[in-house]
């Protein structure tokens, strides 16, 4: 979260993902940066056992929820 947020303030669009059992800690981080509302992408847990099709799921997934957070900035 802090370095997407510091490439953010850099004025670089940046995409943070973040697995379900950290979205607590990444929303606090946020917000202690000033930045509450900062939107990144939310997956499922874990990723590094994953298969390789279910990585490109999880890609998919993390494609949709990105693509609207890039273009919005």
């Amino acid at each position: 979260m802090h370095d997407g947020i510091s490439f953010e303030q850099l004025g670089k669009r940046a995409i943070v993902l973040c697995t379900e059992p950290f979205e607590v800690t990444a929303r606090n981080i946020a917000r202690m940066l000033g930045l509450p509302d900062y939107p990144f992408v939310r997956l499922e847990h874990p990723i590094g056992s994953r298969t390789a099709p279910e990585i490109r799921d999880l890609a998919t997934v993390a494609y949709d929820q990105a693509l609207p957070i890039l273009l919005e900035g």
